[in-house]
């Protein structure tokens, strides 16, 4: 059997968010099981740089690349002609080049294509966009009634376009894997998908580190007793208001550090998310935030080793893979209660409301008596270590194998 996975989420962004890591620890684990049972594999990837340096390759794996041209957003040319036939191919053509060489086709991110000229698995992480409406479907009224004809197209191209190639790609795929219950009743709310078009597959968590590329160690590390957050800085994780509970911790004497983890904080005055960035530059406090930016999986692990609690005050997760992570390092979670989040933290992790109860819950941490913080942390723990990624690799291979 020829397997044809699509790795070019590790050629972009994702390859630094879950989209990448699942894409990672699934593929190793694939690759692994398909060496052993004598299948060839197919790596679909972009020309620009090998992908494949972040993956484990069992040597005795036999297997080819299919190259997918330059990256549309990379460092290679790319002429109009070119962007228009790639622009063509996404929303009405083949949109993977060479899928028909595989007899089956892994797809981590649908935004590349799913093709329909093989039995094609999708995994499925969330619905971002169609929860939050508003704020990721741009209104083309505005530069309309300014008249502003070429933003008014564009906008209204760029509305078409996801809704094209992600309802495109739902209908294409064989089988989609969602991460979750939550994600799986998404997809039928939203798309009104059939039940036996749908398996969800928990992701894992892994501690033990991946590989990694091209990443600077942080130059400060907390000196002081802190709070954490780990993830990408859009609108959905409310940082502000994790921003908001330390400014009150700090101005009630607790001194204590915070530190942000993540793409989106390399440095305080280039955090993308408006919001997020005005509560830091304007936090009295801001010479004891410190941003991280990306770190090494080592470096995390020991930020989330020692911080007083994780914080994840989201609105909205496909699954939430550092929920885990932090139990299993033995940290405390204090999160929002919505999405798949209690379907990952289960009992175990804090859940709150607002960003006073985060400085409530923060407040009670720190004097929480040892012997009871020992003894539901290791429950934490226990709990975490049954999601594993060779439990989420097995359920895709199960389906690859038909």
């Amino acid at each position: 059997m020829v397997i044809g996975i699509d790795i070019r989420a590790l050629q972009t962004g994702h390859k630094y968010r879950g989209i990448g890591e699942v894409a990672k620890q699934v593929t190793n684990r694939v690759l692994k099981k398909a060496a052993t049972d004598g299948n060839t594999v197919l790596f679909y990837e972009y020309d620009d740089d090998d992908p494949k340096d972040l993956l484990v390759i069992p040597k005795n794996l036999e297997y080819d690349v299919v190259k997918q041209g330059v990256m549309p957003e990379g460092d290679l040319p790319r002429d109009k002609a070119q962007k228009v036939r790639d622009a063509a191919a996404m929303l009405y053509g083949r949109p993977v080049k060479g899928s028909k060489q595989s007899d089956v086709f892994l797809q981590f991110d649908y935004a590349f294509g799913v093709p329909k000229d093989t039995r094609t698995i999708l995994v499925k992480h969330d619905l971002i966009p169609y929860v939050f409406w508003n704020k990721f479907f741009e209104s083309a009224w505005v530069p309309f009634k300014n008249k502003a004809l070429r933003t008014t197209l564009r906008t209204l191209f760029a509305n078409y376009k996801y809704k094209r190639v992600l309802s495109r790609s739902l209908r294409n795929a064989g089988l989609i894997v969602s991460v979750s219950e939550s994600t799986k009743n998404d997809l039928k709310k939203f798309f009104r998908l059939n039940e036996k078009k749908l398996k969800v597959a928990h992701l894992g968590v892994d501690v033990k580190p991946s590989k990694t590329t091209n990443v600077n160690e942080p130059e400060n590390m907390p000196t002081k007793p802190y709070l954490i957050f780990v993830g990408a800085g859009d609108e959905r994780r409310r940082v502000d208001d994790l921003v908001a509970a330390y400014n009150l911790l700090k101005s009630a004497g607790h001194d204590i550090q915070l530190v942000l983890v993540g793409e989106n904080f390399k440095k305080k005055e280039h955090i993308p998310n408006k919001k997020t960035r005005d509560a830091v530059l304007l936090s009295s406090y801001q010479a004891d935030i410190l941003t991280m930016g990306y770190v090494t999986d080592e470096t995390k692990q020991k930020l989330f080793s020692g911080a007083i609690a994780f914080v994840y005050p989201t609105l909205y997760e496909g699954f939430g893979i550092p929920v885990l992570e932090a139990f299993l390092l033995e940290t405390s979670v204090v999160t929002y209660k919505n999405s798949s989040i209690p379907e990952v933290g289960g009992t175990h992790a804090r859940y709150i409301r607002s960003w006073e109860e985060i400085a409530d819950a923060t407040k009670e941490l720190l004097v929480e008596p040892q012997d009871k913080k020992k003894k539901r942390l290791a429950a934490a723990k226990k709990y975490a270590e049954g999601y594993t990624w060779d439990k989420t690799a097995e359920v895709i291979y199960q389906q690859l194998e038909g």
